[in-house]
C-alpha cells in the first residue's frame, strides 16, 4: 500500500514538472493530456484514501472478531448443577445469559423459601435454575 502511496506521489510530483515545462510548450493537446492526467492522478490518490481507511476498518473489525473468538473458546463453560462453571473460576453463571449475549452473570443462590422454585436465580435475566 505504502508503494502504491510513493508511486502517485511520485507520479504527482513528475505532473507539476511536467506543468512547468508545459509553459514553455503552447501545445494545446499537450495541455490538455496534462490536464487529464493530473485529474486521473487525483482520483487514483483518493480512492487510495478511501481503501486505506476500508482496510483501517476491516482490521479493526478483524480484531475485535479474533478477541471474540478468542474468549468464546478460551474460556468453554461446563454444565454443573443447573448452570454453567468456567475453569479456573468459582462460582455458577447463568446458561442463558452466557449463550444468548456471552456474558458471564454469576448467579444467587436461592434462600428458604424460594429454593422450592429452584437452586439460582440470575440478577440479570431474573431467569431460575436448578
Amino acid at each position: 500500500m505504502v508503494d502504491v502511496v510513493q508511486a502517485l506521489q511520485s507520479s504527482i510530483e513528475i505532473v507539476k514538472r511536467l506543468r512547468a515545462l508545459s509553459k514553455k510548450i503552447e501545445d494545446a493537446d499537450f495541455k490538455m493530456l496534462l490536464a487529464d492526467l493530473s485529474g486521473e492522478l487525483a482520483d487514483a490518490k483518493m480512492e487510495v484514501a478511501s481503501l486505506k481507511a476500508e482496510i483501517a476498518r476491516l482490521s479493526e473489525e478483524n480484531q475485535s472478531l479474533s478477541s471474540r473468538l478468542q474468549q468464546k473458546t478460551a474460556g468453554k463453560p461446563i454444565f454443573k448443577d443447573g448452570a454453567y462453571s468456567f475453569e479456573g473460576d468459582e462460582g455458577a453463571y447463568c446458561t442463558a445469559c452466557y449463550d444468548v449475549r456471552n456474558q458471564r452473570v454469576r448467579l444467587s443462590k436461592l434462600l428458604p423459601p424460594f429454593d422450592e422454585f429452584g437452586k439460582w436465580e440470575c440478577p440479570s435475566c431474573k431467569a431460575i435454575l436448578n
